[in-house]
């Protein structure tokens, strides 16, 4: 393969990435090239990623435990706090246990091939996380992908392969590229017609969604009907790892079979226990997701009113979506020439090129309004 003519085809396509060299995060701001902007791109939700009563507790499991864990879990032990972290999230989760994942990436390509094989049928819908997909193709399951959010197209699929004893849904609960939720009570309904395993990936709606921020499960009373659901610590909570709850054997056997947990190192003591003060904060502090949610409702009211195309967001991830890589990738110009950093997402993460807005509690509404009025001005200058 010759590396430089494909990298050309790339460019010429207007697909071409390379990685931002950060130079500070602060708050609502990123630094780089040697100027500010405001932040519209991450996922820190709740603000928490600089919050200095999470980076205090770091610090001390530090002189505690040492910058590294040394090994994994299974060969070195695990430190109190990771006990700590699991216990806690089995009980907000009302699951019998909790296992933790350096990602969310290595969990669903972990559980994914650790409870699916040849024999088992996994309905997945269309747009859901590539870690997802990727987990599917690991186990050499059978992959049956469904129309994105659509129940009559999962039904058509679920009756065609309803003699599979062996049948796994997964689906994200919040779609990371198009904010929009799955249909989980319909998808229940299935569940008792069908027989299916369901497993949920709550890593956009942790934090965000739910009277204590667990999810959309949570905030749709669904826990005794999801048999498994995994988050991350990652997104809203500003730190890293991921978690996955279920019931005692379901835990057990990951902790026997789950390769990306196995035979790796797993994160330092001092990112738990930096999860674990994040969860507590977010909990006793709901005014973070409440101003997100008014936030986020009022950013996508205006931009529909201004004529821009959102698709079917409903969360806190708002994209704004275009014809063409090519026009996407203007905007994002003009927007970085305006103090904003809005990074256009094109082919293959999504199949039509868009500005992803990821709204943080931080970025207040006077931010939300410069940011509307940048996006009108670079429109009208196109029209």
């Amino acid at each position: 393969m010759d590396y430089k003519i494909e990298l050309e085809k790339l460019k010429e396509a207007f697909l071409y990435r390379e990685i931002k060299k950060i130079e500070k995060l602060e708050g609502k701001y990123i630094f780089f090239e040697g100027k500010k902007y405001l932040d519209f791109s991450s996922s820190n939700y709740l603000g928490l990623r600089d919050d200095r009563r999470i980076i205090e507790i770091m610090k001390k499991a530090l002189d505690e435990y040492g910058v590294g864990s040394g090994a994994s879990r299974l060969v070195v032990g695990t430190a109190k706090v990771f006990e700590e972290l699991e216990e806690y999230l089995a009980k907000l989760k009302n699951k019998d246990k909790a296992l933790f994942f350096n990602s969310g990436y290595d969990l669903n390509l972990g559980v994914i091939s650790a409870i699916a094989n040849k024999g088992t049928y996994v309905f997945c819908d269309k747009l859901n996380h590539a870690s997802i997909y990727d987990g599917i193709s690991l186990s050499k399951s059978n992959l049956i992908r469904y129309k994105h959010n659509d129940i009559k197209d999962l039904e058509r699929n679920l009756e065609k392969y309803k003699g599979v004893e062996d049948k796994l849904l997964v689906t994200d609960t919040v779609f990371s590229m198009d904010g929009d939720k799955a249909k989980l009570k319909e998808i229940v309904k299935l569940k008792d017609k069908y027989g299916f395993r369901i497993m949920v990936d709550e890593a956009h709606a942790g934090g965000v969604l739910g009277e204590n921020g667990m999810g959309l499960v949570e905030a749709e009373n669904l826990y005794e009907r999801i048999d498994i659901i995994m988050g991350t610590f990652s997104k809203a909570y500003g730190g890293q790892g991921a978690y996955v709850v279920g019931d005692k054997d379901f835990i057990e056997y990951l902790i026997n079979k789950t390769r990306s947990l196995i035979y790796t190192t797993s994160l330092p003591p001092s990112i738990v226990a930096g999860n674990l003060e994040a969860l507590k904060i977010s909990i006793n502090e709901k005014f973070r997701k409440e101003t997100l949610k008014e936030n986020s409702e009022y950013l996508r009211e205006t931009l529909n009113k201004e004529g821009f195309f959102i698709g079917e967001s409903e969360t806190q991830i708002i994209p704004v979506i275009f014809d063409s890589n090519e026009e996407a990738l203007f905007y994002y110009e003009e927007l970085l020439k305006k103090g904003i950093y809005l990074p256009a997402i094109r082919k293959p993460t999504v199949m039509k090129a868009r500005l992803r807005i990821s709204l943080g509690y931080k970025i207040e509404k006077i931010d939300i309004d410069y940011l509307i009025n940048a996006l009108v001005e670079i429109k009208n200058t196109l029209n």
